[in-house]
């Protein structure tokens, strides 16, 4: 059964939902406004969690731990969202500092996992206006993630659920036709890791890893019709040599 439809007032039509992601009707592309307000606060949430978990090999106070490049890059972003010329520059730039915490090896657990959260709420809000090239990064990036396995089993786990989301955003994206063969057979491999991985774990991460190795698959064979035709940006998988 449906809701019941409010009253109206006459010459006055009832406030619509808005949509979680607002985008132009233009051309799909984000609001800019809503994008800079949402990857400043994606920014915020991982510096959050980098002031609690990150490491600082050179310094062990409150100066250095705001030299650190980590905390510099996305403070940096911050004050690139409300700049005069953010809007062109943003959805390109606005990955960059969470892939390079993805990539660090002195970011732990929650850092990672947070990273990989941003990287989410920002490839959604972004959607047709994130080049291809965004994407290809991300699955470098997403591919040669490192992070402590720490005692808890439960944060390893989040790390591992949130790359195999990230891995289906990059092959969601309106510009995954952008993404080569290369690119593809790293994600599904990289899938297929996180899977084989999750056969030790609970229950929960061996049923959405299944569940993500299955989309992922769905995703590549959407693709068919595309093949032959120059979509990719870099070249096809070459054979290994036996």
């Amino acid at each position: 059964m449906g809701r019941p439809r409010p009253p109206t007032v006459a010459g006055i039509d009832p406030i619509a939902e808005e949509p979680p992601h607002a985008r132009s009707p233009a051309d799909g592309a984000p609001d800019p406004a809503a994008l800079a307000c949402a990857v400043s606060a994606q920014a915020s949430a991982v510096l959050a969690v980098m002031r609690r978990g990150l490491r600082y090999p050179r310094a062990d106070d409150a100066a250095g731990a705001a030299e650190h490049p980590l905390v510099a890059s996305l403070r940096a972003l911050r004050r690139l969202a409300f700049s005069p010329g953010a809007p062109s520059a943003l959805p390109a730039a606005a990955l960059r500092p969470f892939l390079d915490a993805v990539r660090s090896e002195e970011a732990g657990a929650a850092v990672t996992s947070a990273s990989l959260t941003a990287l989410h709420e920002v490839m959604a809000l972004t959607g047709p206006a994130l080049p291809g090239a965004a994407l290809r990064e991300v699955v470098d990036a997403v591919n040669g993630c490192r992070f402590d396995v720490v005692a808890d089993p439960g944060a390893e786990e989040a790390v591992l659920m949130r790359i195999l989301q990230t891995l289906l955003d990059c092959l969601r994206a309106p510009a995954a036709a952008a993404l080569g063969d290369q690119h593809v057979c790293t994600a599904v491999n990289t899938c297929f890791r996180v899977v084989h991985q999750s056969a030790g774990k609970g229950e929960l991460m061996q049923r959405f890893s299944r569940h993500a190795m299955h989309e992922l698959v769905r995703c590549v064979f959407a693709r068919l019709p595309q093949i032959g035709s120059d979509d990719g940006a870099d070249t096809a998988v070459k054979p290994e040599c036996l």
